[in-house]
């Protein structure tokens, strides 16, 4: 046994390193003890390295320490090992922090058990016993008088305490199982095990998760409630541990975040499928503020985020436990995770089959039972299913039968706000796909699949003919959890078509739970809105292939004075952060078209807008040979905002992550300015380096740039519109608030080319104020209405009359700024640049545009689109679930043969009245055995003596 203190193991030093170390982190295929590991380590690393020993005497992974500058070489090397399955840096995990507005309770505050209706199961004799809780937070006194059944604390920090210094694990442990009448939890009789993760600094590592994470698996823990987060969602070992214990029958539960109200700020892990995702409300019942939204960011840019939330439930306002003995009042979702955490531990303890006690099957529950929140303003990418109601999740577990969940569950363009954005943009012919994120949860077994393709099933002929769909989906649901990704276009030759065209997709997920056959057919209803292809000038390209975004790189936030949160880690997606932008250019009859591959892929004769808002990412030189050809000869207008690029600012604001012992290096700028002076160059236009902030006055239009950067060189001609702004390079550089100095400069720039059919180029130095949260929103958005109209009317000569046009050519003042030397990251994380070399770029090849194979269409005439999309019993919803025993019958048939026109058969084959389908294979056994009764008759002696001359011979 490794003693508790780091072991220095001594190898000879290939190289000279400095004393700057980093921690890397390396996870193994199985469970090994410290020796073998240790050998495993040998075989691999020839330098001298420390090891951090492991708590529990068998481990999946290990941390080493290793000098700075052999962090590439050494990592490389662990990757050839067979017995390694994952290397990476050790990374600090984030706290989601609670939100403090009230220290003591109030006549406002939430007692939620009351509100949840916690009592009716109490007075059942339910309050959680034999439910094993893990409380994974700050910690908790061993004397505190809230807490009757506490079995284990550990401590799994620097700390050497399992003691609480923070209060926080204190008032989370409290909301699951505390016993004050005052501020009461759900499960007080619940086996309660703390799990100290988080020091009172609120300081956390993936190794101190992995290791309680072990232990939790070890002491069959059945619920872990989370009060965590944060934007990475690539620390593979932390993923890779999630999905493992959601695999050993662990429900994790977690808070969604507290980044609201911006959309894309989801935190992982609750943005896991397998994880049970929270949001919060008020004590009203509306969307809490603070309150993580969705989408996922995983699948961007070339697909399309998931739904999260799961559910929402109280997280504002609530009593809890205190550190001193008493009650507080907190809110956030670190808040609401613990609620729901309470409220499944409350449940699980009268679900008397334990093979129930799964992520899969309690998922369903909360998703099933909740109730959409009364704030009817709210989309699914906010509430997620609605609002838990503890009573209705707990009667569906008491009358569960193993059964598919989809969430969501439908797509409705009538649905409206709810199913935002999808309810808010129609199809039509000739557009880019809509792409909408089905989940899919499985409670036939922790490991299923789907059997075959799924199908579309059009409710008439003419839906079948109207609508093209395109189907991606995991055909291994594991563990618990797969996706079914739609694509929704309209057939070309329906270009004239108005109306809703109503269908569903089916499909069947088969199961081996412990030999058991399981089978499950269910069916996702679609009533869609079909819509005349609208004309050329009302299509706009919204080009997301060019947005870049953390985790996978350092890509620095646009507003410099931003110092909280110095990622852009959003999305830059028009359903994200720029939601707002989106709705303006919908309500004002324009259609946003997103695309997610190279300009390549897309005709970009359709579209009178080519749209770039703050890339990050190059281009190919053949998108720029497409973009001069349609801009000059084919009347496309383009539209960019900009955004600052300094290579030295860049410098400026890397760190070294003394948690991490790395260096964090910007991949660009707030954009890629270089990037955009390979395009622009066409026209002769350039972008600076300068970094500019102040208000801009464009026209009659104002608008307010947070940073900036300058327009530096414009052909003759060409309108423009300068500010006078305060450059802060000097003073982001220096940190010097004095250094920044006045300067007017060209903010935005408009190019006209007079040949015909030609479109112009535009140019605005910030991005920011496109951005949903911006305080300068609304006086950015008439500089786009008024760009958006030109390019669909004719540039207004009293707009251009308010600009400047330049009678000689802009010239630069400084060379433009050349890419940055200082991270070689960006050629991992980019699609486009395969290597840089002193400004000199090596693009890679091309990529295939994506095709996707239409799905098999099957027309169900005698079903409609239910007018209540809630009564799940529709048919529909064809949700057909059959048991063991039918699923071996039916496996050779297809479904209509079994259901006439494709009907239902709703939950059938686990109800106790004799099935139509066993009465067939029942009369074929009968008669069976009466024919083999009368021929043994017939030839009885005959089978008598064979039969004792094969005994004879066996013995």
């Amino acid at each position: 046994m490794i003693s508790l203190i780091w072991l220095v193991v001594h190898f000879t030093l290939t190289s000279a390193c400095t004393n700057q170390s980093s921690e890397i982190l390396v996870t193994y295929y199985g469970y090994y003890n410290d020796g073998y590991r240790l050998n495993i380590l040998r075989e691999s690393v020839e330098d001298s390295f420390s090891l951090a020993p492991r708590p529990i005497p068998l481990s999946d992974f290990d941390v080493i320490e290793v000098a700075l500058c052999d962090y590439s070489r050494i990592s490389a090397n662990l990757q050839t090992s067979d017995l390694i399955k994952h290397v990476q840096s050790h990374r600090r995990l984030k706290f989601t922090s609670t939100k403090r507005r009230k220290t003591r309770p109030t006549t406002d505050s939430i007692k939620v058990t009351q509100l949840m209706k916690a009592q009716e199961l109490w007075d059942m004799g339910l309050k959680g016993q034999g439910v094993r809780v893990g409380v994974f937070d700050t910690g908790l006194g061993e004397t505190h008088p809230h807490f009757k059944t506490i079995v284990e604390r550990t401590d799994w920090t620097n700390e050497k305490t399992p003691n609480d210094g923070l209060g926080h694990g204190t008032f989370v442990a409290g909301l699951i199982s505390g016993t004050s009448e005052e501020c009461p939890g759900f499960a007080p009789a619940a086996s309660i095990y703390i799990y100290k993760v988080f020091t009172k600094k609120q300081v956390s590592y993936t190794s101190w998760f992995l290791d309680a994470f072990n232990h939790a698996i070890m002491r069959g823990i059945n619920i872990i409630n989370l009060s965590i987060g944060g934007p990475d969602f690539t620390d593979r070992p932390f993923m890779d541990k999630v999905w493992e214990l959601s695999a050993n029958g662990i429900i994790l539960i977690s808070a969604i975040g507290n980044d609201g109200p911006s959309f894309g700020t989801l935190n992982n892990p609750a943005d896991q499928m397998d994880v049970i995702g929270v949001g919060g409300v008020n004590a009203e019942g509306r969307m809490a503020r603070f309150s993580s939204r969705g989408m996922t960011i995983w699948e961007l840019p070339d697909g399309y985020g998931r739904a999260k939330p799961d559910v929402v439930s109280y997280g504002a306002s609530v009593l809890g436990s205190a550190l001193d003995g008493g009650c507080r009042v907190l809110s956030g979702t670190s808040v609401a995770s613990p609620v729901v955490s309470g409220a499944v531990a409350l449940m699980l303890s009268g679900i008397e089959d334990r093979t129930l006690w799964n992520a899969g099957v309690v998922k369903q529950a909360l998703i099933e039972g909740a109730m959409r929140i009364s704030d009817s303003a709210a989309s699914i990418f906010e509430q997620g299913a609605g609002s838990v109601d503890l009573l209705r999740s707990f009667k569906f577990m008491r009358k569960y039968k193993p059964q598919v969940t989809l969430f969501p569950s439908h797509l409705d363009s009538l649905d409206c706000p709810y199913l935002w954005p999808f309810c808010a943009d129609p199809l039509y012919a000739g557009a880019l796909p809509k792409i909408i994120n089905v989940t899919i949860v499985s409670g036939l077994s922790v490991s299923s699949r789907i059997e075959e393709p799924p199908v579309w099933e059009p409710f008439s002929t003419e839906s079948a003919n109207v609508l093209r769909i395109s189907i991606s989906y995991s055909p291994q649901i594991w563990p618990w959890t797969g996706f079914m990704a739609l694509f929704l276009s309209v057939n070309s030759e329906h270009s004239s078509y108005t109306g809703n065209v109503s269908g569903r997709i089916r499909l069947t997920v088969v199961s081996d739970h412990f030999g058991e056959k399981r089978r499950a057919t269910i069916a996702f209803p679609m009533r869609l809105r079909v819509i005349p292809t609208p004309a050329r000038s009302q299509r706009i390209l919204w080009d997301q292939f060019r947005n870049l975004r953390y985790p996978p790189g350092y890509i620095p936030r646009d507003d410099l004075r931003e110092k909280q949160n110095p990622l852009d880690w959003n999305g830059d997606h028009p359903h994200t952060n720029f939601r707002l932008f989106f709705q303006h250019l919908r309500a004002d009859g324009f259609f946003l078209e997103i695309l997610g591959e190279p300009l390549s892929c897309v005709d970009l004769s359709q579209y009178s807008v080519y749209l770039v808002v703050d890339p990050e990412e190059e281009y190919f030189p053949h998108e720029i040979n497409l973009l001069e050809n349609a801009v000059n000869k084919n009347g496309l207008n383009m539209i960019i905002f900009a955004d600052w690029y300094n290579t030295r600012v860049m410098e400026k604001i890397k760190f070294f992550d003394e948690n991490s012992k790395e260096w964090w290096t910007p991949e660009t700028g707030g954009s890629n300015i270089p990037a955009l002076n390979d395009l622009l160059s066409r026209w002769g236009l350039e972008l600076a380096d300068t970094i500019i902030e102040g208000n801009a006055t464009i026209g009659d239009l104002h608008s307010s740039i947070k940073s900036g950067t300058v327009i530096s060189r414009a052909p003759a001609g060409t309108h423009v519109s300068y500010a006078t702004v305060n450059d802060i390079t000097e003073e982001i550089i220096a940190g010097d608030s004095t250094l920044h100095k006045p300067l007017n400069a060209p903010v935005f720039a408009l190019l006209r080319n007079n040949a015909t059919g030609s479109g112009f180029v535009s140019i605005f130095s910030d991005s920011s104020c496109l951005e949903s949260k911006s305080a300068s929103f609304e006086s950015c958005i008439p500089l786009v209405d008024i760009l958006i109209d030109a390019a669909a009317y004719g540039v207004p000569h009293s707009f251009c009359d308010l600009l400047v046009t330049i009678p000689s050519p802009l010239i630069p003042l400084s060379p433009p700024p050349l890419r940055s030397d200082l991270s070689k990251h960006f050629t991992v994380i980019s699609s486009v640049v395969e290597n840089y070399d002193h400004n000199k770029v090596t693009y890679r090849s091309l990529p295939s545009c994506r095709t996707m194979t239409a799905a098999a269409s099957f027309v169900v005439e005698n079903i409609s689109y239910p007018g209540d999309v809630s009564d799940r019993t529709h048919e529909a919803f064809a949700r057909v679930v059959f048991s063991p025993r039918v699923s071996s019958i039916n496996s050779q048939f297809k479904m209509g043969s079994i259901i006439p026109n494709g009907g239902i058969l709703l939950d059938s084959s686990f109800n106790s009245t004799p099935q139509p389908g066993l009465i067939y294979p029942f009369i074929s056994i009968l008669a069976f055995f009466i024919l083999f009764v009368l021929l043994a008759k017939l030839c009885r002696w005959r089978i008598l003596s064979k039969a004792r001359i094969l005994a004879t011979r066996i013995l």
